[in-house]
C-alpha cells in the first residue's frame, strides 16, 4: 500500500518534469535557435526531449522505472550544470530544483552523491564571481538546500518505515498481520500458476485459549501469544512467513515447500509448543497445545479458497481431539 503511494508519487514527479520541460525549457530551444545559439539550443532540447520521453514511457507503463527515474535525475542535473557553465552564473538557479527532486527520484545515498558532485561541478562558477562573498553565498545556498532536503528525506524514510510496520505488523506479536499475509499469499499463488513453485499454508489455533483468559486474565493470555510468536520466530526457517491471523490463530506460510515437508514442519511446531509453553509459569504448569491444518496451493486457488481449506483442516483437527496436524488433502 505504501509502496503504491510512493510509486504514484514518483510517477507524478516524472510527469511534472515533462510538463515543466514543455512549458519552461522548450521555449528556450526556439529562442536560442533563432538567436544563433545552437549549442545552448541543443542542450535545452536534449533536456526537454528526455523529460518528455520519460513522462510518456512512464504513463504507458503506469509504473515508475528505476532506470527512467535515474535517467531523469542524472540528465536533469547534468543539464542544469551544463546550462550554468555555458551561460551566465545566474543560471545556477536551474540546479536548485534538481537538488530537491533527486531525493525523490533516487535512493538517499545516490541522491546525496549526485548532489555533492553537482555542487562540486558548480564550484568553478562560484569562484569566478566578483567577490568571495558572492562565491560563498552561491555555494552556501546550494549546500543548505541539499542538506535540508537530505534531512527531510531521512525523516520521510523513517516515517515510511514506521507506517509500513503499522500497516503490515500485528501490534502485539510483531508478526505479519492479515494484510501482509494476503499479499504474500497472492505472490505465492502467482508463482505457482507461473512456475509451479509449491507453497503450503500452515494454520494453527491454540487449544482452549479462552479458558486461559478466563482463568488468568487477558494479560497472561497476551503473554502466551507473544511466547508463541517468539517460538515461531526462533524455530521456523528464514524463508517462511509468519502471521497472526487474529485472536489465538497463527499462520505459517511455507514458501517453496510441498505439502509433505510442510506437514513435518507443522508436527515439529506442535511438539515444541506442547513441550515448552505454559499459560504462565507463575500460575499453572499445564502445557499449551495447538491444532494444525495444512493446505498446499493449487492452480485454481484464490487467497480466500486457499486459506479456507487450511482453516477447515484446523477445524477437523479440533474434531479429532485437538493437539494434532491435519492435511486439507
Amino acid at each position: 500500500m505504501l509502496n503504491d503511494a510512493k510509486n504514484k508519487f514518483q510517477c507524478r514527479l516524472i510527469y511534472l518534469f515533462g510538463l515543466l520541460a514543455s512549458l519552461g525549457i522548450a521555449p528556450f530551444c526556439v529562442i536560442r535557435y533563432l538567436n544563433g545559439e545552437l549549442v545552448h539550443a541543443l542542450v535545452d532540447f536534449a533536456i526537454f526531449a528526455i523529460a518528455v520521453n520519460n513522462a510518456v514511457v512512464t504513463y504507458i507503463r503506469k509504473t515508475p522505472s528505476r532506470i527512467l527515474s535515474g535517467i531523469t535525475a542524472y540528465f536533469y542535473t547534468a543539464g542544469a550544470v551544463t546550462v550554468a557553465h555555458i551561460n551566465e552564473p545566474i543560471f545556477v538557479f536551474w540546479l536548485f530544483p534538481s537538488l530537491i527532486a533527486n531525493f525523490f527520484l533516487l535512493s538517499t545515498r545516490m541522491a546525496l552523491l549526485l548532489n555533492s558532485l553537482s555542487i562540486l561541478a558548480i564550484t568553478p562558477i562560484a569562484f569566478s564571481l566578483p567577490s568571495h562573498t558572492h562565491s560563498f553565498a552561491m555555494l552556501s545556498s546550494l549546500c543548505i538546500t541539499a542538506s535540508m532536503t537530505y534531512v527531510f528525506s531521512l525523516l520521510s524514510q523513517n516515517q515510511r518505515s514506521l507506517l509500513q510496520g503499522y500497516a503490515t505488523q500485528d501490534a502485539l506479536t510483531t508478526l505479519g498481520n492479515r494484510r501482509a499475509m494476503n499479499e504474500e499469499m497472492r505472490l505465492c499463488i502467482e508463482d505457482y500458476q507461473r512456475n509451479q513453485t509449491p507453497a503450503t499454508l500452515i494454520v494453527f489455533d491454540l487449544d482452549f485459549f479462552k479458558q486461559v483468559n478466563d482463568d488468568y486474565g487477558h494479560n497472561v493470555g497476551d503473554e502466551l501469544l507473544v511466547s508463541v510468536a517468539n517460538l515461531l520466530l526462533s524455530r521456523t526457517r528464514k524463508t517462511d512467513r509468519l502471521f497472526r491471523f487474529g485472536g489465538e490463530e497463527f499462520v505459517v506460510l511455507a514458501r517453496a515447500t510441498a505439502l509433505a515437508d510442510a506437514l513435518l514442519i507443522a508436527e515439529q511446531l506442535r511438539t515444541q509448543i506442547e513441550a515448552t509453553l505454559t499459560p504462565s509459569s507463575a500460575h499453572d504448569s499445564r502445557p499449551v497445545t495447538a491444532s494444525f491444518g495444512c493446505a498446499a496451493v493449487v492452480a485454481e486457488d484464490t487467497i480466500d479458497s486457499w486459506f479456507e481449506r487450511a482453516d477447515k483442516a484446523v477445524y477437523q483437527a479440533k474434531q479429532q481431539g485437538r493437539n494434532c496436524v491435519v492435511s486439507a488433502e
